[in-house]
Order: structure tokens, then C-alpha cells, then sequence
């Protein structure tokens, strides 16, 4: 890392970056949500793989990081509550307040 990229870190923080990327991630699974279903992009959403799992810990998918996302936020069935644009804005905002949602 140089000394600019550090300075820039510092200034902003790296919570308030990880919060950033972190809503923008919410942000796009709520797009996903209203996608059409013939949509490249929502069928590999919505794609559930073929065969069995290596032995240990799963890999943590995309949809992993929204979950838990949600979870931290309180809210249960995100897919549900995107559906409705107006909350999901307000959730959205919420997220974007969240000081836990860049801990963790």
C-alpha cells in the first residue's frame, strides 16, 4: 500500500468502505429480486447446483453475505421485502446508518 492509498484509508475509514460495498451488495440483490425470470443474470441467482458438497466447512455464497446482512438489519425474508420498493429504499437507508453492518 502506498502512503496515498493509506492517508485515504485513514481519512475515510475502512468501516465506513466496507459499509459502502456492503450496501451496494443490498442494493443489487434488490434489483435481482425484481429482475425478470428469463434474465441471465436471475436465472444464475436462482440456479441451485447439481451433486454433493466437499467434506467441511461450505463455502459462503454471495447470498450468504446478504443473509447475514439482513440478519444484522432485523430482517427475516429480504426476498419478500424487496418486493416492495418503498421499503426496500427505507431498509436501504437504514443499512446505510448501520454502524454493526461494516463490523462484521
Amino acid at each position: 500500500m502506498d502512503e496515498g492509498t493509506g492517508v485515504f484509508l485513514h481519512v475515510v475509514g475502512i468501516a465506513d468502505i466496507v459499509n459502502h460495498i456492503k450496501v451496494k451488495r443490498l442494493a443489487l440483490a434488490g434489483h435481482l429480486v425484481h429482475m425478470n425470470s428469463d434474465r441471465t443474470i436471475k436465472k444464475i441467482f436462482n440456479t441451485k447446483p447439481d451433486g454433493a458438497r466437499s467434506v467441511g466447512r461450505p463455502k459462503l455464497r454471495w447470498e450468504d453475505g446478504v443473509d447475514q446482512d439482513m440478519r444484522i438489519l432485523g430482517v427475516n425474508n429480504w426476498k419478500k421485502v424487496a418486493l416492495n420498493r418503498d421499503e426496500w429504499a427505507k431498509l436501504l437507508k437504514k443499512a446505510r446508518a448501520h454502524q454493526g453492518l461494516s463490523s462484521h
